[in-house]
């Protein structure tokens, strides 16, 4: 049975932490995953980074998120609305997140948000994880994998892979970065 995660719109955000995630979610055989997001989730990541970024356009948001869906099959999640009433969470606007995660039967919540408390996922059984700590997990299920999801990227920048650790580091997956080292 695959295990099922969830990926928030923040652990999306930047693009080379968005590239290894969906890269991950292309493996999920090899690591016996199963990768959900939901629209509401690419909506929140789209916006975000349409925010920072004055130049995206909402075309290239668009294609982002339609080629992100495209990347992952069967990756949607949907009919979990219904779950928001039932969920209680410090901040309101990520109810959708605990509900679809709820719904989709997700043991993992992979976020940066910290109002996903132990306390509140639990009950649930559900787990937030940071994507650094989820990426190392991943490494430690199938190291081979993960070197070829690196190595992938790597190609796809066009740079050695010792730069590209060393980008990893530097955009906050250090416990990732440390294993890709050894």
């Amino acid at each position: 049975m695959a295990f099922r995660v969830l990926y928030d719109a923040n652990a999306i955000f930047g693009a080379l932490q968005r590239s290894l995630l969906i890269r991950a979610g292309q493996y999920q055989t090899e690591f016996h995953l199963r990768v959900f997001m939901t629209s509401e989730i690419l909506d929140e990541m789209v916006a975000a980074v349409m925010g920072r970024y004055p130049d995206f356009t909402i075309e290239q948001g668009e294609s982002l998120r339609e080629a992100m869906i495209g990347a992952i099959p069967d990756c949607l999640i949907t009919g979990y609305e219904y779950a928001e009433d039932f969920v209680s969470i410090i901040d309101p606007d990520d109810k959708h997140v605990l509900a679809a995660a709820i719904h989709g039967s997700v043991q993992v919540i992979v976020t940066v948000d910290r109002d996903f408390h132990p306390e509140v996922t639990a009950q649930h059984g559900i787990v937030a994880q940071r994507p650094d700590d989820f990426l190392t997990d991943l490494f430690d299920l199938n190291e081979r994998a993960t070197r070829a999801i690196v190595t992938d990227e790597a190609a796809l920048r066009g740079v050695p892979i010792s730069a590209l650790v060393d980008l990893i580091e530097e955009r906050g997956l250090i416990r990732f970065a440390q294993h890709l080292r050894r």
